[in-house]
């Protein structure tokens, strides 16, 4: 399995949306800068759940690899013994 940096890029992308929204909401304060900033905090926050799934998938992957290895390994400790 390889981990997937689309959504990395994906958040980095919208939190620099974010910013820039942030800067127009601090400089300006209209209301629809205002908007857009919330608009790109409701994005990030959907952006990082799928993140944070990305990276649990990807961590549970590792652990049953690591696992097959251990039992591999264990395997061949059990035939290099009875020789």
């Amino acid at each position: 399995m390889i981990r997937e940096e689309e959504t990395h890029d994906e958040l980095l992308r919208a939190f620099r949306q974010y910013f820039e929204a942030n800067q127009r909401w601090v400089n300006q304060g209209t209301r629809r800068a205002g908007m857009d900033a919330r608009y790109w905090l409701s994005e990030i926050r959907r952006i990082c759940s799928r993140r944070r799934d990305n990276i649990m998938e990807w961590r549970k992957w590792l652990n049953e690899e690591t696992e097959a290895k251990k039992a591999q390994n264990q395997g061949k400790e059990s035939t290099d013994s009875t020789n």
